[in-house]
């Protein structure tokens, strides 16, 4: 465990944390924009760059994560049209219903609701249709910091060029509304250039849906769970294994990511306790009244962001998350790495855990103290 640094002042808290009030949409992020089935959609980038195509984007937080975290929204019947990407793309939707299709013919699809998340394979080509009553929403996270951009279905860009939109060979937004065609343009790919994206069955497609049918809650997921009741939270993995210090915690999405995404829930009054770990971290607020508290007591620095916001938590840095709500909060966490996050609690948390009889073993769970060291 990295010694962590000087502590986290208020003022680096508050730039860390994100708002619905303070996204900021952007209409022009991509080449497809003014085609009439695309028109109204909207981009945010949280945490780096994500895959735009606006040299004049807003990125609310820079600091490099490790992955991207991003957000599309977009009104009833619009069309965020084919694309591949050469990292994980993690789709979570927090609001409405959504049509993920896959493939350049849309050869199979996928249905999301709130609260499922879908991890859409790499170098395939994806679109994705807000199918529900109203703008829906999608947390994005996509894998590593320099995600390498994106590939356009050659009659996307073909489509585009007719609205006065091009692509760069750096793939930078040619704007040529004034009717002048710009005479160096990325090329629509070649069918013998497609021949090599890949393709899923739908059957494969449905072991990338994580909906909540599949998720395997843990009661016993940290060490402080037990402490008793004011430590009541649950934690379930979704891609990759995350905080979980229960041993038989098993993703439904296993394949490396650069990242760990799980759901975090806990009981009206209830925290996960002070820790920390190496790892960097978003936290994405979704229902509940969330405290979120950084450094040792002593010098505690907190903050209750509103539901529907977004914080980022420095790596080494204590933290406790705490539900201050009168009903249960959640949230999804995402962590960056794939191998398990080692979790180091204060010493009095220790005590506390050896005196109800639990410790953590060599690789980091929780077990009976009794049987711990009995190997040596």
């Amino acid at each position: 465990m990295t010694a962590p640094g000087a502590p986290v002042t208020e003022a680096d808290l508050a730039a860390r944390v994100l708002e619905p009030k303070d996204f900021v949409a952007d209409t022009e992020a991509f080449v497809d924009v003014r085609i009439e089935r695309s028109k109204g959609k909207a981009s945010y980038s949280f945490v780096g760059p994500g895959v735009s195509q606006n040299a004049d984007q807003h990125i609310s937080i820079a600091e490099p994560h490790g992955f991207n975290v991003g957000a599309a929204t977009m009104p009833h019947g619009i069309y965020n049209n084919a694309h591949l990407h050469y990292t994980p793309e993690v789709f979570i939707c927090t609001r409405g219903s959504w049509r993920i299709d896959i493939g350049r013919g849309r050869e199979q699809s996928v249905e999301l609701a709130p609260d499922d998340v879908f991890t859409a394979p790499t170098w395939v080509f994806r679109g994705f249709e807000n199918t529900g009553p109203d703008d829906g929403f999608l947390f994005v996270v996509l894998g590593g910091d320099d995600t390498g951009g994106i590939i356009w279905d050659p009659d996307v860009l073909r489509e585009a060029a007719e609205t006065g939109m091009y692509l760069g060979r750096d793939n930078s937004l040619i704007d040529a509304r004034n009717g002048l065609v710009p005479s160096e343009v990325l090329e629509p790919l070649s069918d013998s250039q497609l021949a090599s994206i890949d393709s899923y069955s739908q059957s494969e497609l449905s072991e990338c849906l994580v909906p909540s049918s599949r998720l395997r809650w843990s009661a016993a997921a940290l060490l402080s769970t037990v402490l008793g009741a004011q430590h009541s939270v649950e934690l379930a993995p979704v891609i990759g294994y995350g905080l979980s210090q229960d041993r038989r915690s098993r993703p439904p999405v296993c394949t490396p990511h650069g990242f760990a995404l799980e759901w975090l829930q806990a009981a009206p009054g209830s925290s996960t306790g002070i820790h920390r770990h190496d790892d960097s971290q978003v936290l994405l607020l979704i229902e509940g009244d969330w405290e979120i508290a950084v450094n040792e007591a002593a010098q505690e620095v907190a903050t209750q962001p509103v539901r529907g916001s977004l914080v980022s938590v420095p790596a080494s840095a204590w933290r406790d998350l705490r539900n201050v709500g009168t009903s249960p909060a959640r949230a999804a966490i995402v962590t960056g790495s794939d191998s398990p996050s080692r979790v180091e609690w204060p010493a009095e948390t220790l005590a506390c855990a050896a005196d109800a009889g639990f410790g953590l073993d060599a690789a980091g769970y929780v077990a009976p103290l009794e049987l711990l060291g009995t190997g040596n």
